[in-house]
């Protein structure tokens, strides 16, 4: 179980790159940005400054971070179970 916007994010913000995200998530580029730009929307704000191909993460995208984060783990205990 996940969030694909979420897990694209993250990977976005470990990576500070779109491409490098899509190659380690196995999506393509374009859809990491579609990720990214809904979470934009649907936020309000901006989650990076774009520099040519790198990225730096705004404040809000550090806040978001932390808490995608934590989402994420919450997953990973969830997918837990089904092993048990």
């Amino acid at each position: 179980m996940t969030d694909n916007r979420l897990r694209a994010f993250c990977e976005a913000a470990e990576c500070l790159n779109f491409s490098k995200a899509a190659a380690s998530l196995g999506i393509s580029q374009p859809a990491v940005s579609n990720h990214i730009a809904k979470l934009e929307e649907e936020l309000g704000c901006a989650l990076f400054i774009r520099y040519d191909k790198s990225l730096i993460l705004t404040e809000k995208g550090e806040q978001l971070l932390k808490v995608a984060r934590s989402i994420l783990d919450k997953y990973a205990e969830i997918d837990a179970l089904k092993l048990s």
